[in-house]
């Protein structure tokens, strides 16, 4: 097991969390690894300090590139990929604000390289994830707290159903061959949002990605920007993933209608028709000039209704009531409000 992984990190003017990024590659008991960290439009002199104090410890397995001007999450991607493609056998995307366990790659090119044994279309894998919820204020990174990302949802293969409706895991899980980007192609540089999930997509046409059931990655989030960009934008640009997922969703019919794989006829048929409704329905419907159902009677139901979604019901019970006696009843309430946040919005950046 001696293939080379080539490790993308992007970044822009985030020093605090490049630190733990660059610790979290080179403590890597798996030592065949290259990264290229692509500097996007930020200050250089802060990034290259860094690169010197980790100078040694690297051994030339590090590089950085500086973009003069910001090119945007996904061009950052494919400068970082074509700069190490010609040298490694596998690729993953790092961020600057996520981390892997020390055993990452060892377990990951590993159980890669044994794949092809049970299925010969797996060509990428994942790990399951943590997401540790953090706030960054000035140099300093506090962590409120971790669980479980996606619970339960990857197991076995991923499933490519699934994944139509919503990506089933984060840049930081996945590694794949690089050999795959000869019939995937690169990023989507147009893509301001959603990149990943794409390409996730266009990875599953051809490919399978096998799920290791094994706890290695670290996909940090942090909700409220509290000054210097730091917030994860499934929380800072929700309206613009909104759009951009409906963008692409457009892109796919139209393909399809072109193709001659589906007719405007099949799809009006296996959608229900606007503006029809049930009694029932119609009869749930406020009348014009009535006041809406309390917002507060729809987020308890959907409160429970992901609670129980969660398929960990008395672990997140017990949870809230050591929450309760250590905190207090308005440190709990927020915490629970924060979970509630976070469990709605469902959407990988």
């Amino acid at each position: 097991m001696n293939g080379t992984v080539g490790v993308v990190t992007r970044t822009k003017d985030r020093q605090v969390l490049l630190r733990r990024a660059i610790e979290s590659v080179v403590n890597q008991s798996y030592p065949h690894w290259l990264q290229v960290i692509v500097n996007d439009g930020g200050d250089p002199g802060p990034v290259d300090s860094l690169l010197d104090h980790y100078r040694e410890r690297a051994a030339g397995r590090i590089r950085v590139i500086h973009n003069e001007r910001s090119m945007g999450m996904e061009a950052a991607s494919n400068i970082g990929i074509q700069a190490l493609l010609d040298s490694v056998d596998y690729l993953a995307i790092h961020d600057d604000d996520d981390a892997w366990s020390p055993e990452f790659l060892t377990v990951a090119v590993g159980e890669l390289e044994h794949a092809r044994a049970e299925l010969a279309t797996i060509e990428g894998v994942i790990t399951l994830a943590n997401a540790v919820y953090e706030r960054v204020e000035g140099n300093v990174v506090s962590i409120d707290h971790a669980e479980e990302f996606l619970p339960g949802e990857n197991r076995g293969l991923v499933a490519f159903d699934q994944m139509l409706d919503r990506s089933q895991f984060a840049p930081i899980q996945f590694l794949y061959r690089a050999r795959a980007l000869e019939k995937t192609g690169l990023y989507r540089e147009d893509l301001p949002v959603l990149g990943d999930w794409e390409f996730n997509l266009r990875f599953l046409r051809h490919f399978d990605i096998k799920v290791i059931p094994q706890i290695l990655a670290f996909y940090h989030h942090r909700v409220e920007d509290t000054g210097g960009g730091y917030s994860n934008s499934i929380y800072g640009a929700r309206e613009k993933h909104a759009f951009y997922r409906q963008m692409l969703k457009n892109e796919w019919l139209r393909e399809d209608l072109a193709s001659g794989r589906a007719s405007l006829g099949e799809l009006i048929t296996y959608r229900s028709p606007a503006g029809t409704h049930t009694v029932g329905q119609v009869q749930a419907q406020p009348r014009e000039g009535s006041a809406p159902e309390s917002e507060a009677s729809l987020n308890s139901f959907r409160l429970i209704t992901l609670w129980l979604g969660t398929g960990r019901a008395w672990h997140y019970v017990k949870q809230f009531f050591r929450y309760l006696s250590a905190q207090g009843l308005e440190k709990t309430l927020a915490r629970l409000k924060l979970w509630y946040q976070i469990k709605s919005s469902r959407v990988i950046r």
